[in-house]
């Protein structure tokens, strides 16, 4: 064929060619099938044309790269493709922020969020800027003078005084115990006892009857098999053990009077051989004590004179009415019976209620209304006023010596601010022996159990600074051990030891944590829950750092009166956060006998400067570096140990459960929806906050309608009622307030007879 002497010149490009036709064809998803096939080939010659020279990744033709979900975990698979995150933004480090890189490969840096930053900003102006050390006020707890008043004075027996003298150290009274004393050791009548928390209130109402029965005419009089003389009821295991031993220590010197407990948490067929063999006096928890008086035939309390209702506001909260109405009723019909036999001369002719609380709420006012019989009111001297109410409400406040501070931490920083508050703490070997710290729920108390109690990574050089997280190898999380060495908190010649208390340990375990911590000889750390908060003398306990804020401000008085006990001097600081956490600041204030004058403002920088701060180095701001490294490795350690990340992810939703349980009148103070769950995720080592947080007045998320239940929340969700602590219920629905403390309170009372917090997780 001749050549037409045309020339086409057709300009072709490095790329394959592109028809432009409509696929045709097939089904429709035939069509879309081979249309993404091809879009997907022509991405990959267009990266592979770019090369390395773009940062992207190198990917030969026909590979298919591996995606991997992007965590903010600095060691990723080094072997896996690490894909971004879909917001371009986060590819970039902020300046705010530090990033990390894993070690020996070539991916994008990852960012993780600053300790520092878009923290909210404190709300209230910075006047109470006095030091602690500024702050002095006699004690308004501490025993008498021994020249003026001694137990002689008041009517005890000199056996019985010599014996507090000489084997227990007492030299005098205090205030409630003289009023006391005077009154119920004449007379018979009933009476509601008040007083601030550390005044020796147990030793006001167990010294009058030990008194009444030594003046029977001893061991010839009253033995074992005389019969039950009294009765005192405590809400909780603890109280009531300590009221034991109490009460131990003053029959030593009339050894043929006999006391015992039934609390639960032990068999009730030793309880019951304890009953049949005879008691003078019981010690009980009203649940235990309604269930032998209904079951128990051997024990009889027709001869019961006293009758003593320690604590009667939690008796009331924890919902044990029903059970001392049983208990009243028992004892009633006693004494009906004793009214045909002959009165034993020397006791009272009928019983004596006696009602011990600190306030005069409506709750204990239906008590006493059901308890008490023309009953006179008993308080220490300096404690009343001209008005009733009014005295009543005043006496109930923290003792004047009590040196109260507040710091204002954001919710990314309490982590790192309260291990920087106990190293400050305990620097100096001698300034602090033993500290309680207050936390709300039991799963934060094993997660931070678990933090302080792991091994340290190296020793530091500097006193002054904060060891290391523990590394990533200890993947082992024990849950019998409920003390150990705190290498985290300890200095080089001034060991820590870290304990734990809380209601869903069993009664063996924490009985014997309790005895182990007062007989701690080395500075000691307990982690508690409000289990703790009520009438224990811990001795030695100079600092109380209330974590997470009470559940009411009745009990944050309860809970800083286990320190400056009977005169002795004590600190407490209690944690806020920035904005509606503020206003706590009034409670605060409220509930001391200056009118909150001595109430201290710290702030986050001053905790943590303090705490992580170098003496001798030249830069200003070392401490925040030190912090920030010391929370990455601890998120680093978390993250990378599963029992204890998941123990992490449990802490901070049975946290934020319990945050919404606080009383009606404080709701406004403790906002679900001020609440930063991002922010709070930071507090427990975690990266973002875990998914499905069903709770009582929290914002719901954009996505939570679509989120899908589990086979474990599906179950948990069947149960009618629930179980508001379990893990299973996080994909439960929303539920109303007021029944979730309802039912919190009936698994407390259930679970641990009287445990005073709310056992969540």
């Amino acid at each position: 064929m001749a050549d037409d002497g045309l020339l086409v010149n057709f300009a072709i490009d490095d790329a394959p060619f592109q028809s432009k036709a409509a696929w045709k064809g097939g089904s429709w998803k035939e069509r879309l099938t081979a249309k993404k096939s091809a879009d997907f080939n022509r991405s990959k010659f267009a990266r592979k044309r770019e090369g390395p020279a773009s940062g992207g990744n190198n990917i030969e033709l026909g590979e298919r790269p591996v995606k991997k979900q992007r965590t903010d975990v600095a060691n990723n698979d080094d072997n896996s493709t690490y894909v971004p995150s879909a917001r371009p933004s986060t590819l970039q480090p902020r300046s705010n922020g530090p990033s990390q890189r894993p070690q020996g490969s070539g991916k994008p840096l990852q960012i993780v969020s600053s300790l520092f930053s878009f923290n909210p900003t404190s709300q209230t102006i910075n006047n109470d800027t006095q030091q602690d050390d500024e702050i002095a006020a006699q004690p308004t707890n501490a025993p008498l003078d021994p020249a003026l008043e001694t137990f002689t004075s008041l009517g005890l027996s000199t056996t019985l005084a010599r014996h507090l003298l000489e084997k227990l150290e007492i030299k005098a009274p205090t205030a409630i115990q003289k009023a006391a004393i005077t009154q119920l050791a004449k007379e018979d009548t009933d009476a509601f006892l008040q007083a601030e928390t550390g005044s020796g209130k147990t030793l006001a109402y167990l010294l009058p009857i030990v008194q009444r029965l030594m003046a029977l005419g001893g061991e010839d009089k009253v033995q074992r098999d005389s019969g039950l003389f009294a009765i005192v009821l405590a809400p909780t295991r603890e109280l009531s053990k300590q009221i034991s031993t109490v009460l131990e220590s003053l029959l030593r010197c009339a050894h043929w009077i006999v006391s015992g407990t039934v609390i639960g948490g032990e068999k009730k067929k030793s309880e019951k051989a304890r009953l049949r063999k005879g008691l003078n006096i019981l010690i009980a928890t009203p649940g235990r004590l309604a269930d032998h008086l209904e079951h128990t035939e051997v024990l009889d309390v027709s001869n019961v004179r006293w009758l003593v209702l320690d604590e009667g506001d939690r008796l009331m909260e924890l919902g044990f009415e029903a059970d001392i109405e049983k208990i009243l009723a028992k004892l009633n019909a006693g004494a009906e019976r004793r009214a045909h036999r002959p009165t034993v001369a020397g006791l009272p002719g009928k019983r004596n209620t006696i009602l011990c609380s600190a306030t005069m709420k409506t709750n204990v006012q239906k008590l006493g209304e059901i308890s008490l019989k023309d009953a006179v009111h008993i308080q220490g001297e300096g404690e009343s006023d001209e008005s009733g109410k009014e005295k009543v409400d005043r006496a109930f406040s923290a003792p004047a010596q009590l040196k109260q501070s507040y710091a204002v931490i954001p919710a990314k920083l309490r982590l790192v601010s309260l291990t920087a508050a106990l190293k400050r703490a305990f620097a100096r070997k001698g300034s602090v022996m033993k500290a309680i710290v207050f936390i709300s729920c039991a799963d934060s108390v094993d997660f931070h159990f678990e933090v302080f109690a792991k091994s340290s990574t190296s020793a530091t050089s500097n006193s002054t600074e904060t060891s290391k997280p523990p590394t990533p190898t200890t993947t082992t999380i024990s849950t019998d051990r409920t003390h150990a060495p705190s290498p985290l908190l300890s200095a080089k010649d001034n060991p820590i030891q870290i304990f734990r208390l809380h209601g869903s340990l069993p009664q063996a375990l924490r009985t014997s944590t309790l005895a182990a911590y007062s007989k701690c000889t080395t500075p000691a750390i307990l982690l508690a829950t409000d289990v703790a908060s009520r009438g224990l003398d811990l001795p030695n306990v100079d600092l109380v750092l209330e974590y997470d804020p009470p559940f009411s401000s009745e009990e944050h008085l309860h809970r800083i009166g286990r320190t400056a006990r009977a005169g002795a001097p004590g600190r407490a600081m209690i944690f806020l956060q920035p904005g509606p956490e503020e206003g706590y600041v009034s409670v605060l204030k409220a509930g001391r006998h200056d009118t909150g004058a001595g109430v201290v403002r710290h702030d986050s920088r001053d905790v943590l400067k303090k705490g992580f701060g170098s003496v001798g180095l030249g830069s200003g701001n070392d401490w925040e570096e030190r912090a920030t490294e010391w929370q990455l490795d601890m998120e680093r350690w978390v993250i990378e140990t599963p029992a204890l990340l998941e123990m992490a992810r449990r802490a901070f939703q049975s946290t934020v459960r319990a945050y919404a349980t606080h009383v009606a009148k404080e709701r406004g103070i403790f906002d679900m929806q001020s609440l930063h769950l991002g922010h709070l995720a930071k507090a427990f080592a975690l990266r973002d906050k875990p998914g499905s947080m069903k709770v009582p007045g929290l914002r719901p998320s954009a996505n939570s309608g679509k989120e899908k239940r589990t086979g474990a929340s599906r179950a948990a969700g069947s149960k009618k009622g629930g179980d508001i602590g379990g893990a299973a219920d996080d994909a439960g629905g929303v539920v109303d307030v007021d029944e979730s403390r309802r039912i919190m309170r009936a698994k407390a009372k259930m679970q641990s007879a009287g445990a005073s917090e709310f056992n969540l997780g």
